[in-house]
């Protein structure tokens, strides 16, 4: 047992970059085995033994694991997933690289190249008809959802039970397409719609669950907006007629969308209900009737108008200055020495907390541009996880080369 702990020991004092396979060459290469063996190594890694990222990522393995009949990795995973969910400390930290990040990444893409082997081969399958998978990848609008059998018929939307899409995706997850909540009825109900028209196999919306303003005055109803679109449309200001709860807009859906989200789709409304036995009873109701693929003419493609992130190429400097970070665990305090760009010393801003700090900081009119601001924010964010997890801390260098202009 001790030579286990000193062969531990040993690993983690290398650096993470030169051990896990995902950094070596042909890492698209890698087994299903060594991908878990990488998992557990960055969950021994204390930052990310508390960490969000960590937690997802080993989520996501186990899903691809169990998908490739790998069903004994696939509840490793989920053995190290919920100790670290019983841990963790925060969602994201913003370390670069991310280990866990790096992973999810090559997860995707085999996930991607799996799905794609299987659009392409003969034995496709569907729990009620034969249709051929979507050419674009779905579903296009990203949220907080399961999704099933892409060719299935019906989706599911349980309003405000963030517990319910879990339970129903372990028995339906054949029979439906997706599922997933909605607590607002403007962003969450773009998103359902723009989902269900961009895959004309869903003929069937069912809405359950409880609606998160049912006890408040002016709360949300989403679910009862969903059904007014659905019976009465919107207004010219893209209002939807009917709708009760707060702004009913929805101004990323146009005329044409919401006319085809009126006729693709049939509405079971269960509003109230959180019953799993009455909504499989439905389900088998719905399926039992065989609707075919929708087949009027195409939807125009749905943009979201997405710019991939890149970093900087130059470095401007702040003419108001520039921030030295030195937590202190000792003292359970960050202190933030502002120099001028002589090198003067200013200032020292003394705070127990991130937001106090950069607060007081943007008051006093110490800096002056935008990514400054957010340099500043995400290093005091990691001070501050210093302080309180003992996360180890370094200022990391502003991104870019430095310009002159």
């Amino acid at each position: 047992m001790a030579n286990i702990k000193k062969k531990k020991d040993l690993y983690m004092k290398q650096k993470p970059s030169e051990i896990l396979k995902i950094y070596q060459p042909n890492n698209d290469q890698l087994s299903l085995k060594e991908i878990f063996e990488d998992l557990k190594h960055i969950s021994e890694i204390k930052k990310c033994s508390f960490c969000g990222c960590n937690q997802d990522t080993l989520k996501e393995f186990a899903e691809l694991a169990e998908a490739n009949n790998e069903k004994e990795l696939a509840d490793k995973a989920l053995e190290i997933e919920t100790k670290v969910a019983s841990q963790k400390k925060y969602e994201c930290i913003g370390c670069n690289p991310c280990f866990p990040a790096d992973i999810s990444n090559l997860l995707f893409e085999m996930d991607d190249n799996d799905a794609t082997e299987k659009e392409n081969s003969s034995s496709s399958q569907s729990c009620t008809f034969d249709t051929p998978k979507s050419k674009n990848k779905w579903p296009i609008e990203r949220g907080n959802y399961f999704v099933g059998n892409e060719n299935a018929s019906i989706a599911i939307n349980t309003l405000s039970n963030t517990e319910l899409p879990k339970e129903l995706i372990k028995t339906l997850k054949d029979k439906i397409a997706i599922v997933g909540y909605c607590e607002t009825e403007n962003i969450g109900v773009e998103k359902i719609v723009k989902n269900i028209i961009s895959n004309a196999n869903i003929r069937t919306l069912i809405i359950c669950g409880n609606e998160s303003g049912e006890n408040m005055m002016g709360g949300h109803f989403s679910g009862q907006a969903l059904f007014s679109l659905h019976t009465n449309g919107i207004t010219e200001k893209k209002r939807i007629i009917g709708a009760k709860g707060k702004r009913p807009v929805v101004k990323n859906l146009n005329k044409d969308q919401v006319e085809r989200f009126q006729s693709q789709i049939e509405i079971i409304e269960l509003i109230g209900n959180n019953s799993i036995a009455d909504i499989n009873q439905n389900v088998v109701v719905a399926l039992s009737k065989e609707k075919e693929a929708f087949k009027e003419k195409e939807i125009e493609a749905i943009s979201n108008n997405e710019i991939i992130a890149q970093n900087p190429e130059k470095l401007r400097l702040d003419k108001k200055g520039y921030f030295v970070i030195i937590p202190d665990k000792l003292e359970h305090k960050i202190f933030v020495e502002y120099y001028a760009n002589s090198g003067e010393l200013l200032h020292t801003i003394i705070g127990n907390d991130a937001s106090s700090i950069y607060y007081t900081i943007i008051e006093k009119e110490f800096i002056s541009r935008l990514d400054h601001c957010a340099y500043l924010g995400k290093e005091l964010t990691k001070a501050e996880y210093f302080i309180k997890y003992d996360i180890p801390y370094r200022q990391d260098k502003a991104l870019g080369k430095l310009s002159d202009e």
